[in-house]
């Protein structure tokens, strides 16, 4: 089968995604699939290669202006010629927004390219934690209390935070956005008057949310096949002991910084809430193919934090490790995405062609 894999992105987790997009080319090109590693930059231009052939420079310490370079040395590309897309399936290894807001998958609708993971309204809502988290209440999911602020609003009317009922600490984050880039832990009010400014030269839309002292968690789920159906399976979820105050773009990056146990070392009681709080999450986003959510234990009770739809899957990253907990080769978890992308594509086209 002929795979695109889709890597980079303009958002602040290219790096990441770069890892990302490697991985998932390699581990596709062993099982036999031809494999076209798209590269877009971190300006948003795509470098469209016209081989189907995996290659990728060598290292993991270059900056992506470096990386950018000799990807397109070892390459004879087609930069922004979609036309040359030409496969069967996307296999999105995006992060972040324009990657995994709903963006690409939208074009890729509009290309008539069938692409894994969820489509473009769940990726959205996934996205944005504010709506994310409000659906999650209204799912009955304990969310801990949060506050919505727009740069606009602030720039208008700076003592916005003055009299806003917010309870410290708290964490200041964006509300599109992911592995803890601009995320900050704020001790009281001066503190948050301190930051809000220079979290404003970078983000437009800010979350204020409590800060919740209890056991970090993250679980994901995956759609497996039996017989004719999609059954969804929660994988065993990964207990996260962070390096700093909490799980930090730093923690999850940087070797030995944090500790990661798969499976979590909580009671099985818990275990299965975490488990059931996994799968409600995924559905009550309209989640496809995959996803991982991330939860604060609190006693016994999960506080679910966001969900990811194209969450890290380096050879490092959390589903590849839950997955192998769970007796669940990646070969097999990666072949169920790409089915459920040709599935969904061919259900799309038959409700089509029915009107």
């Amino acid at each position: 089968m002929k795979i695109a894999v889709l890597f980079g992105g303009t958002s602040t987790e290219h790096e990441i995604s770069l890892r990302t997009g490697t991985f998932i080319s390699k581990t596709l090109s062993s099982m036999g699939h031809s494999v076209k590693p798209i590269l877009i930059s971190r300006e948003g231009r795509w470098v469209i290669p016209k081989e189907y052939r995996p290659e990728f420079p060598e290292g993991n310490s270059k900056n992506p202006e470096e990386y950018l370079k000799e990807f397109e040395e070892l390459h004879s590309t087609s930069a922004g010629a979609f036309s040359s897309l030409d496969c069967d399936v996307a296999f999105l290894g995006l992060h972040g927004t324009s990657g995994e807001d709903g963006s690409v998958q939208g074009f890729l609708k509009v290309l008539g390219i069938p692409f894994t993971g969820s489509d473009v309204k769940a990726s959205a809502l996934a996205m944005d934690k504010i709506r994310a988290n409000r659906l999650f209440q209204l799912s009955g999911m304990s969310v801990a209390p949060f506050w919505e602020l727009r740069k606009r609003d602030y720039s208008e009317n700076p003592t916005l935070v003055e009299n806003s009922g917010l309870e410290y600490p708290l964490f200041l984050k964006p509300v599109e956005g992911g592995s803890s880039f601009h995320t900050f832990r704020i001790e009281g009010p001066e503190d948050l008057r301190k930051r809000l400014p220079e979290f404003f030269d970078a983000e437009e839309h800010a979350i204020l949310q409590k800060f919740l002292k209890g056991t970090e968690v993250s679980c994901g789920v995956w759609e497996k096949k039996e017989g004719s159906k999609r059954i969804l399976e929660a994988l065993p979820p990964t207990e996260i002991i962070p390096g700093g105050e909490f799980f930090d773009v730093e923690s999850k990056y940087k070797p030995g910084l944090s500790q990661e146990i798969t499976p979590a070392r909580l009671p099985e009681k818990i275990i299965s809430k975490i488990q059931e709080q996994s799968v409600l999450a995924h559905k009550t986003l309209g989640c496809e193919g995959y996803s991982r959510t991330d939860f604060i234990i609190v006693g016994e009770t999960p506080f679910v934090l966001e969900t990811n739809t194209l969450p890290g899957m380096t050879e490092t990253s959390l589903i590849p490790q839950q997955a192998k907990a769970a007796g669940i080769p990646i070969q097999t978890l990666y072949q169920s995405l790409i089915d459920q992308a040709l599935e969904r594509a061919g259900r799309e086209a038959q409700s089509l062609a029915s009107h």
